[in-house]
């Protein structure tokens, strides 16, 4: 599985298939990227390999978060209290498609205009 940031100044790959797949709710993810909620691909973190290595930005949570510093591109969270997986936003897999959520994190931090889709488990924080 490959992907990047929209200019390709950042690329990565993994030797495996993702662990899982979510949607996050949480107003963390919701600021850093700009959106109502992100999707996200979860990877055993020594399975993922950058061509470089991407900046960081350590949020006030401990959260740690990769981005492209010439397009702006989110790629990656990961965090102290999880750190065998890092997360890679599905929007910057090369072929997204192949990762649909399989669950919802952080459902009561979910924007009240935002549909519940209803076939995939809501979970109301981390599980």
């Amino acid at each position: 599985m490959e992907g990047g940031c929209l200019c390709g100044k950042i690329r990565f790959t993994s030797s495996v298939e993702p662990k899982s797949v979510v949607n996050c709710h949480c107003n963390n993810c919701k600021r850093s990227v700009g959106a109502a909620y992100i999707t996200w691909a979860v990877f055993q973190k020594d399975c993922i390999s950058f061509n470089i290595t991407p900046p960081t930005h350590t949020a006030p949570n401990r959260a740690v978060r990769t981005f492209c510093d010439t397009c702006g591109t989110s790629i990656a969270y990961w965090h102290p209290n999880r750190e065998s997986v890092i997360d890679i936003t599905v929007g910057c897999l090369d072929d997204p498609e192949k990762c649909p959520p399989e669950r919802n994190i952080w459902t009561k931090k979910r924007l009240s205009w935002i549909e519940d889709p209803g076939d995939i488990p809501d979970h109301l924080i981390y599980p």
